[in-house]
């Protein structure tokens, strides 16, 4: 089996990489050094997500009466590849798999603003799941909506709402029938205009990065932002979930690191006076990397034709989720050898190395191994929808 990308496939990805240095300014650079907005959300981010969705990027795979130019998924993935591996903090659960569920299930309204919004660069939604006492079980979540002339009214709290600090929306799941008995029956989705006057959010710092609480205090909802059938809100949050497990796996920013890490110990000497690269044990670390990473994109482009054939299930999902975040974590600890101790001194502070990308890394590496759902829960999935075991009582 042939899994090369054609003449057409490449073309395209060196296309793409050398527009992303377009993107990736200095401007861009230094603004990203902010804690606030390494993963977006300043002045220069908003510039450069709106050029994307202007230059038609975001939009590659979509349909044409949406402004797309109906490239394959490959090609998409292919697309997001190049921008992780750029550095651009891109926002690829908007795109990737909040925008697909809007399309699909938003009224015309919420496709005309928001989706085409996504796709022009405009929009970006953070993902309201997670509560204080929700969290591996999603779907013991508390945030109620319950009905009114008016619409909706939502109140309860969420955690872990990355990017609600700078997101235009929340995609949020409430409990709209209180039944006890009808756990994942009885949840709704909606879409949650962060200019309403009951929504707030607080910051929470964790490793260096962060993410927010937020909380919905007799939130006024208008039914347009009610999302799919009501009481039949777990589908779409699956749905979801499964393209985010993939998302978060993409090997466009541990090819550069590797890259990078290589070509630093071809050039630098040891006390030998003999390059890094040359000791029979750097020589294994970087191995095991190219060999995961070659795994890891076999694994990617599987899943990007599975979506594109709708045939993605939860448990191929589940899979490149725990092989893909745990790999990441020995990745960086493997890289982080090679380059010895001053791998661990950070940003740009002296005797930092690679600008502290890597050192960053590792830092936050652990937090993908529970976000999108924690391994632990991904493993059991992948045994009783995917091996067909018996679910542990």
């Amino acid at each position: 089996m042939d899994i090369t990308l054609t003449p057409e496939q490449q073309a395209l990805q060196l296309e793409i990489r050398e527009y992303m240095k377009s993107i990736m300014t200095p401007a861009m650079i230094e603004e990203m050094k902010d804690p606030e907005y390494y993963e977006g959300g300043g002045p220069e981010y908003r510039k450069g997500l709106r050029q994307m969705g202007q230059d038609g990027w975001i939009a590659l795979s979509w349909p044409k009466e949406y402004g797309g130019r109906e490239a394959t998924a490959i090609e998409q993935y292919i697309f997001t590849e190049e921008v992780m591996r750029s550095g651009f903090p891109y926002p690829f659960l908007t795109t990737e798999a909040i925008g697909p569920i809007l399309a699909e299930y938003g009224s015309d309204e919420i496709q005309e603003t928001v989706v085409k919004g996504i796709l022009q660069g405009e929009v970006v939604i953070a993902i309201g799941y997670s509560e204080p006492g929700a969290g591996t079980d999603l779907a013991a979540l508390k945030t109620r909506a319950e009905k009114n002339d008016a619409g909706w009214l939502i109140n309860g709290q969420k955690i872990w709402t990355s990017l609600a600090n700078f997101s235009d929306y929340v995609w949020l799941a409430a409990r709209t029938d209180q039944d006890a008995t009808k756990k994942h029956k009885g949840l709704s989705m909606f879409l949650v205009p962060k200019d309403n006057p009951g929504f707030s959010h607080t910051p929470i710092w964790t490793l260096g990065v962060r993410t927010n609480a937020t909380y919905f205090e007799d939130l006024q909802l208008d039914d347009k932002y009610q999302i799919g059938e009501v009481n039949k809100g777990w589908r779409l949050i699956t749905g979801q979930l499964n393209r985010e497990r993939l998302s978060l796996v993409n090997h466009g920013p541990i090819q550069i690191l590797y890259e990078d890490v290589a070509t630093w110990a071809a050039e630098t000497k040891g006390r030998d006076g003999q390059p890094i690269i040359s000791k029979p044990w750097v020589q294994t670390n970087l191995a095991k990397v190219k060999t995961g990473l070659e795994v890891l994109r076999v694994m990617n482009w599987k899943q990007a034709w599975a979506i594109e054939e709708n045939r993605l299930g939860m448990e191929q999902a589940s899979v490149a989720k725990v092989y893909g975040t745990e790999y990441f974590v020995e990745v960086y600890r493997l890289l982080m050898e090679v380059l010895g101790q001053d791998a661990t001194i950070g940003g740009d502070s002296p005797g930092s190395l690679l600008q502290g990308r890597l050192e960053h890394r590792y830092r936050v590496g652990s937090i993908l191994t529970f976000g999108g759902g924690c391994n632990e829960v991904q493993r059991d999935i992948i045994s009783a929808a995917g091996l067909w075991m018996p679910r542990a009582r």
